[in-house]
């Protein structure tokens, strides 16, 4: 593995996720890298137009330009492809909000959403990440994953989301029932009074692409209304799998 670029991915992952333009030194002290050593990483990311300079305070930032990549890959992307008129269909027919949700390293990741007038409390972003082991979608990806995807799933809720009260065997249980059903649900799993049912996008080899799911306040979605749209969800995520 190029070291040299890892580092320089690791500088621009930084300054990516940061909300304020960082310093070389702060970079350096936070990575634990040589300061001369950030400071050509950052040149170099300033040159290729990746990273943008604050005269006045000689600190840096992340540009739109990773952005204009993310969003050549994800207008590729054939799941997303797929599934927008039938996220379209779901988020008119219920009026709640639906999203779309793909497996990532032991997360998941939220490609696509259609959003009801009245929002989610906190709602996700395009692009953001969530536990897969405490969420609807990642339930319904993690039911056709095998042991050892959930294994890491679970690791990775506690080291990337500080989530530690997950119960494997509990979940191995309900995981069980995701297969046999065809949805799953969670209610307050991730976020408190945010409520959820998901069903499994599948490729025509059976393996999993992703999951479709629809989110509301559990004011409006309690466990009977969850339910009770347990068809509708199913029947999408059945057509955008045959449409891949």
């Amino acid at each position: 593995m190029d070291s040299t670029i890892v580092k320089g991915l690791r500088v621009l992952e930084t300054l990516a996720a940061s909300d304020q333009p960082r310093g070389i030194s702060e970079l350096a002290r936070e990575m634990d890298l040589n300061k001369s050593n950030v400071q050509r990483i950052v040149g170099t990311l300033l040159s290729l137009g990746y990273v943008s300079k604050d005269s006045a305070t000689s600190r840096y930032q992340a540009t739109l330009r990773m952005w204009e990549f993310g969003l050549q890959v994800v207008h590729r992307n054939q799941v997303r492809r797929a599934a927008q008129p039938y996220l379209r269909g779901l988020y008119e027919k219920l009026n709640e909000s639906v999203f779309l949700c793909v497996p990532d390293s032991d997360d998941i990741l939220y490609l696509d959403k259609m959003e009801a007038a009245a929002p989610v409390r906190i709602s996700s972003q395009v692009g953001a990440r969530a536990p897969a082991a405490r969420t609807a979608s990642g339930k319904a990806i993690l039911a056709h994953l095998p042991t050892e995807a959930l294994d890491r799933a679970i690791v990775a809720a506690r080291e990337h989301f500080r989530i530690a009260d997950i119960d494997p065997a509990k979940l191995r249980k309900e995981l069980a029932a995701v297969r046999a059903d065809g949805f799953a649900i969670s209610q307050s799993g991730y976020r408190p009074g945010v409520n959820s049912i998901a069903a499994p996008i599948l490729g025509r080899d059976g393996t999993i692409m992703g999951s479709i799911a629809v989110t509301g306040p559990v004011e409006r979605l309690d466990l009977a209304t969850l339910k009770g749209y347990a068809s509708e969800i199913i029947n999408a995520a059945t057509r955008i799998s045959e449409a891949l």
